[in-house]
């Protein structure tokens, strides 16, 4: 019994250098580790993505339908936190903003940049100025 204790400690010793590694390898990383130690402003974790808002209604008893999904770029991780934690305030925000961009069937240049202007303008006065810019995924 006693020859097999160093045999045991050993074997105790290699599994819980094992157990390191993997704990260090596989953990997951903040954000400035996984840029290499600079700063998040050429990195994606500044991006909150919302919708897709599902637009259906008639216009002149035809149907308008629509899927617009969108990507808000923040202006940086706090307020990426902030957007992300009142997705829900975000989404009833942009929804009455998605249908007027759909009110005169589909979509033109002029409208979606009004849009975009609009959606910029609402969100920074209801969040203190954290939105940089918004970008239309998907609209169909």
């Amino acid at each position: 019994m006693l020859t097999r204790t160093p045999h045991l400690l050993l074997a105790a010793l290699m599994l819980a250098s094992v157990l390191a590694f993997a704990a260090i390898t596989f953990a997951p990383m903040t954000a400035s580790a996984a840029s290499g130690g600079k700063s998040d402003s050429g990195s994606t974790v500044r991006f909150v993505n919302v919708g897709p808002y599902l637009i259906n209604f008639y216009l002149d008893e035809k149907p308008v339908s629509g899927r617009l999904a969108l990507t808000i770029e923040a202006k940086d991780l706090n307020a990426r936190t902030a957007l992300t934690q009142n997705s829900q305030l975000i989404d009833a925000m942009l929804l009455p903003l998605a249908i007027e961009l759909y009110s005169h069937g589909r979509p033109s240049q002029q409208r979606i940049r009004t849009f975009k202007l609009k959606a910029i303008e609402v969100l920074n006065q209801q969040f203190g100025n954290v939105v940089s810019d918004i970008y239309i995924r998907s609209l169909m």
